[in-house]
């Protein structure tokens, strides 16, 4: 058995996934990527709205039907977070770089949770940040995770799209709304 990246690796590449670009594609699917981002940030602060559907699921999800106060969200988001990004993905890691292949993982939820937790509770957007947050990591690592898992390209790429589009929208509502 030889370690992988070399001559026999312990297991052959996986086959290629995914879309294939040429010169005709490439502006398109750029501008539909992006398009795709700027529309999940409008979906998630809607879907966020106080007092709204989601916000009410996302505030028991995560205050463990109600075992924890309102004012805990942001830990508790943080906290399945955390578990998520750097124990279940670095086991995920582990593994891959032992069948030969690499993954990473993004820190701006780190930013905008900071960001959100420097407002304060007495703050309005306070409110509606923790839910996007919430928002985010729901999509992320009950959604995402288990799609990624399964294999499920188009509900996994949805999570993702939603739940970055709720990091956006958090950010755009403390850069630009009235405080």
């Amino acid at each position: 058995m030889t370690a992988p990246n070399e001559s026999c690796p312990l297991l052959p590449p996986p086959a290629k996934s995914g879309i294939t670009l040429d010169a005709k594609t490439v502006a398109p699917v750029h501008i539909g990527t992006v398009g795709g981002y700027v529309a999940s940030a409008v979906v998630a602060v809607w879907l966020s709205s106080p007092a709204g559907l989601s916000d009410r699921f996302l505030t028991a999800f995560f205050t463990i039907f109600g075992s924890i106060d309102r004012d805990q969200m942001l830990a508790s988001s943080a906290l399945l977070y955390a578990f998520t990004t750097y124990v279940f993905t670095s086991a995920n890691s582990i593994v891959g770089v032992g069948l030969g292949s690499a993954g990473y993982h993004h820190d701006v939820f780190a930013l905008v949770a900071g960001l959100t937790a420097a407002q304060g509770p007495s703050n309005a957007l306070y409110h509606q940040g923790v839910t996007l947050l919430a928002l985010h990591v729901f999509c992320k690592a009950v959604i995402f995770v288990p799609a990624y898992i399964k294999g499920l390209g188009v509900l996994r790429s949805a999570a993702h799209f939603i739940a970055i589009g709720a990091l956006l929208g958090s950010l755009y509502q403390m850069t630009f709304s009235a405080q």
